[in-house]
């Protein structure tokens, strides 16, 4: 078992993914921002496998130390537009590999451009390792090999269940804020594009008992990172599930935050306190993604379902931390650490996940 450090540990997604770590076997060096958060972080261990260190990611020598002997980090530390690049630049100082749970394309960007620093230091990065883009990066690999030589990817979201079921943490929440205003972008034509959140739209084929689904374009990791193992695509898109008239609000929010009061006025909306979700209201969640590819043989759909996108985060960051160090040096997409098809497997065998391919009839 590894010596896997967990950054931001004491936070709702971190926590989690410390319990996941912990059940996996490993030995967790927990990194906390505030002394005072030490005895809840150490709380949680029943197996003595749990040791607290106290390091800002702002500090970089704190960060450095807090790092030092551990074979590979997970970063739940958001916003990550903010954060990302001290927890990457610690990481290449002392060769470690890391993974995070970023959601942010703008984050994610960066580290497809810094990519050959990355490798140039031997240091594997795996970003976008949460709910957020791990299960539809997973599936547009599968989706796209069985539809041979695809031209499109079309990778869709949906989140469901009863209203309070679906509220956000307070990370969460900062990181949308800090995405609010800025650029999103598509895959279009070989070439990303920048493009407004809900201004493309598309009905997305969940198999049942979802079922067909209106959607809208939001600002996702498959665009950045499906292309590079998927070469013969064109186009590639993330979408979000979402009925007609809530689409048609946020395409008018989503033009209206290039104005630097409303953008202001949205962020301080979405980071008023709230609490976050329990433990019965994430279990009620009920989510599905599908991966729609376009190729030579047809259309083929990859899907899959489940409860629980905190929980299901935990769990895919702790597979990418467990498999990263196989991976060829600098930036590496989930479906870039091992077979695409074992990778869903096992997490189905880690969590409720299921999931299914439809190939080309």
């Amino acid at each position: 078992m590894a010596r896997v450090a967990v950054i931001g540990a004491a936070g709702f997604t971190g926590h989690l993914i410390v319990d996941e770590a912990c059940r996996r076997g490993h030995d967790v060096v927990a990194v906390v921002r505030r002394p005072e958060r030490r005895p809840a972080v150490l709380a949680r261990d029943s197996a003595g496998s749990i040791e607290a260190r106290v390091a800002d990611v702002d500090d970089a020598g704190a960060l450095r130390a807090a790092l030092e002997g551990v074979d590979v980090a997970i970063s739940a530390v958001g916003p990550f537009v903010r954060f990302g690049a001290a927890v990457v630049d610690a990481a290449v100082d002392l060769g470690i590999d890391l993974v995070d749970v970023a959601g942010e394309q703008v984050h994610l960007r960066r580290l497809v451009e810094d990519s050959p620093r990355l490798a140039r230091a031997g240091v594997r990065v795996v970003s976008a390792a949460g709910f957020d883009s791990m299960p539809g990066d997973l599936l547009a690999r599968r989706a796209g090999d069985a539809a041979v030589e695809p031209r499109e990817v079309h990778v869709t979201y949906h989140v469901g269940g009863p209203a309070r079921s679906r509220r956000i943490s307070a990370g969460t929440r900062r990181s949308v804020a800090e995405a609010v205003g800025r650029p999103s972008w598509a895959f279009v034509d070989g070439e990303l594009v920048e493009e407004l959140i809900a201004q493309e739209r598309r009905l997305a084929w969940f198999p049942r008992p979802v079922g067909p689904r209106h959607a809208v374009g939001i600002p996702g990791g498959e665009p950045l990172i499906v292309p590079r193992y998927l070469p013969t695509v064109r186009t590639v898109r993330t979408y979000l599930a979402m009925a007609a008239w809530r689409a048609e609000i946020l395409q008018a929010l989503s033009g209206a935050t290039r104005v630097a009061w409303v953008r202001r006025r949205v962020r301080a909306h979405l980071v008023q306190p709230r609490a976050d979700p329990s433990t019965q209201e994430r279990a009620s969640t009920r989510w599905a993604v599908v991966a729609e590819a376009s190729g030579a043989r047809g259309v083929a759909r990859g899907w899959a379902h489940g409860h629980d996108v905190y929980g299901l985060s935990a769990v895919t960051a702790v597979l990418a931390a467990e498999r990263v160090g196989a991976a060829e040096p600098g930036l590496r997409s989930p479906a870039e650490l091992g077979d695409a098809g074992d990778l869903l497997d096992e997490l189905a065998r880690r969590s409720d996940l299921r999931w299914s391919l439809v190939r080309p009839s």
